[in-house]
Order: C-alpha cells, then sequence, then structure tokens
C-alpha cells in the first residue's frame, strides 16, 4: 500500500469515530455490546455467499475463455480484487488490474492478459444490469415515500452507472481507447507489483497490441453466448441479494428488523459514493451518508450509526484484512504470483 494512502486512511478512519461520537459513545457500544450473535453469524453468511456468487460469475467467464484455472484460486484473486478496490479512491477500479495478473499468472492455460481482461471488463459490464434493475425498484420506492434526499442521492447514482456503463463499452470496442487504457494499466500494475514489473516494460509494450486483439476476440464471444449470459446474470442479482440479506440480518442483530426494499434504497443510493469518494474505499463518508439516509426513514441516529458501522465491518474491514493478507502472502512470502495453494 502507498504511504500517501495511510493519511487517507486514517482521516476515514477519524470519520467513523466522529460518527459515533455524535451518535453517542455509550449507546453505540451497548447496542453493539446486545447484538445478537446468530444474526451476526448470519450477515457474515451473506457476505460470504455474495463474495461466491461473484466468484462463481467470473469463473463462467474465464471457463468461456478458456482460461483454465482453479475455484479456489479464483477466490483468491476475488478477494485481492476487493483488496485493492478498497484501497483506491474514486471508482475503486485498482482491483481489476490485481485479479487481471493473479489469474494470468495462476491459470493452468497460459492466459493471456487480454483473454482475463476481457472477462473482467464482462464482468463489470454485466454487474449494471441488476445494479440499475434495483436501483430502478428503489427509485420507485423513493417517490412513492417522497423521500427528497434518496431521490436525489439515487438520481445522482443513476447517472454514475450510466457514464460508466457507456465508457466501458466505448473501451472495450474502440481500439485506440483500450490501447490507451491498457497503457494506463501496465503503469497501475508497475506501481502496485514494482519488483514484478521492474525491466520489462517495452516487452509489455510489445505484447499490447496482441492482448488488445485477444481481448476484443474474447469479449465478443462471451458476448455472444446466450448460456453465460443467463447464469452471469443469475449470479450477478444472487449477489445483490445476498447483500441486501447481510443488511438486513444487521438490523436484526440489534432487534430492528428494517423492511428490505429501506435498505434496498440505502444500499443503491450510496453506490455512488464509492464512485466519487476521495478517500479509498469511501472509509468515513459511506459511513456518514449511509446513516445520514438512514435518519431520512425515521431511523434513531444510534441505531442508524451502529447498524452501518457493523454492517461496513462485514462487508468491507473484513474481506479487506483477508484480501490484503492473501496480497502479502503472494506478493511477499511466494516471491511472486504463483500458484502455491
Amino acid at each position: 500500500m502507498k504511504k500517501k494512502r495511510i493519511p487517507m486512511i486514517i482521516i476515514g478512519v477519524l470519520l467513523i469515530f466522529a460518527l459515533i461520537w455524535w451518535a453517542g459513545i455509550d449507546e453505540t457500544m451497548e447496542i453493539i455490546a446486545g447484538a445478537k450473535i446468530n444474526y451476526l453469524l448470519l450477515a457474515l453468511t451473506m457476505q460470504l455467499f455474495a463474495t461466491l456468487a461473484w466468484a462463481l460469475r467470473w469463473q463462467v467467464f474465464l471457463k468461456r475463455a478458456g482460461v483454465k484455472i482453479g475455484f479456489w484460486s479464483i477466490m483468491v484473486a476475488t478477494f485481492i480484487g476487493v483488496f485493492f478496490n478498497n484501497i483506491t479512491p474514486g471508482a475503486r477500479a485498482g482491483g481489476e488490474p490485481a485479479r487481471m495478473v493473479v489469474v494470468s499468472k495462476t491459470s493452468r492455460s497460459k492466459s493471456t492478459y487480454g483473454q482475463v481482461f476481457a472477462t473482467i471488463m464482462a464482468d463489470r459490464i454485466l454487474d449494471v444490469i441488476p445494479v440499475m434493475v434495483f436501483t430502478f425498484i428503489a427509485f420507485k420506492y423513493a417517490l412513492i415515500l417522497k423521500i427528497h434526499i434518496l431521490l436525489l442521492v439515487l438520481s445522482v447514482s443513476t447517472v454514475a452507472l450510466v457514464s460508466i456503463l457507456v465508457i466501458s463499452i466505448l473501451l472495450s470496442f474502440n481500439e485506440r481507447l483500450a490501447m490507451r487504457f491498457l497503457k494506463a494499466i501496465i503503469l497501475l500494475l508497475k506501481r502496485i507489483f514494482p519488483k514484478k514489473f521492474e525491466g520489462i516494460e517495452e516487452k509489455l509494450e510489445e505484447k499490447l497490441k496482441k492482448s488488445i486483439f485477444e481481448f476484443r476476440k474474447t469479449l465478443k464471444e462471451l458476448s455472444t453466448d446466450k448460456s453465460v449470459l443467463m447464469k452471469t446474470l443469475f449470479y450477478s442479482f444472487a449477489l445483490w441479494v445476498f447483500m441486501l440479506l447481510r443488511t438486513y440480518f444487521v438490523f436484526r442483530s440489534i432487534d430492528y428488523p428494517l423492511e428490505l426494499y429501506k435498505i434496498l434504497m440505502v444500499q443503491m443510493a450510496g453506490i455512488a459514493l464509492g464512485m466519487v469518494s476521495i478517500l479509498p474505499g469511501g472509509i468515513g463518508i459511506t459511513e456518514a451518508v449511509n446513516s445520514a439516509l438512514y435518519l431520512s426513514l425515521s431511523i434513531d441516529k444510534s441505531l442508524a450509526v451502529t447498524a452501518t458501522v457493523i454492517d461496513r465491518f462485514v462487508s468491507f474491514w473484513l474481506p479487506s484484512i483477508v484480501g490484503g493478507a492473501l496480497s502479502v502472502y503472494l506478493g511477499v512470502k511466494s516471491g511472486g504470483i504463483k500458484e502455491k495453494y
């Protein structure tokens, strides 16, 4: 992790403490202490299922692209991707090159970056479909309830998602843009894995054109296979359902059975935060805004803040710890990215 990101993470953590102080430290600690373990375990299970659904969706794309790799390796790459996404500000795209490198180096079919990157782009583009569907449903409920702040944030989220979808499609089918983007990926890879890419810049440049050709060919095959699209759409919707259930069980753990449609509104509204936040993973900002959105639903501030903090611990901090540990193991202990597991 870059040293310059550490102060930003510290600022985010301080914002979380400030939020807890505002909600009432004693009240928050009392609610946390009284949280029901069985529901917390269910919330953790839902987060694990969501990660499994993500890995299974990616596995469908990888298998169709001819990338031979074990499911455990896909899970490892997924967690590492989560970690790098969570320490990257803005659109959180730092996990994509990390996933690409891990799979390219651990696959049994000597897959190229172009092939693997095509599966990642297909994975990311397809994820927009269930998000747009759920955002539309959330928007409908927000209109019915006339909650103006949710309507505003949902509108921002919709614009951000459509923008990302358009950019992704342009990158996928415009050769010049793809070339520039892959060069940017190489620069990012050099920063993430400096020792791994030291002195091989020219060799990578030569492979770019070949990678772009393989990328576009693979992406075209993936996008025209109806069986692949049906399977991956199923996993996409399952992923988001599991995440909704995770938050639902978090609220149940503190004896506040919040309706799923209200959770849906807040989750969909919060998507835009990760895209515009200058803090890595939206640390502090996401907790503050999500708490504010729950307050707009007439939830007590101590309950809103406590549920948000617990939910973020399950969905953000724990996966980041796992992904960070795996990144250290693969990058340092094994002397590179090799399939030692």
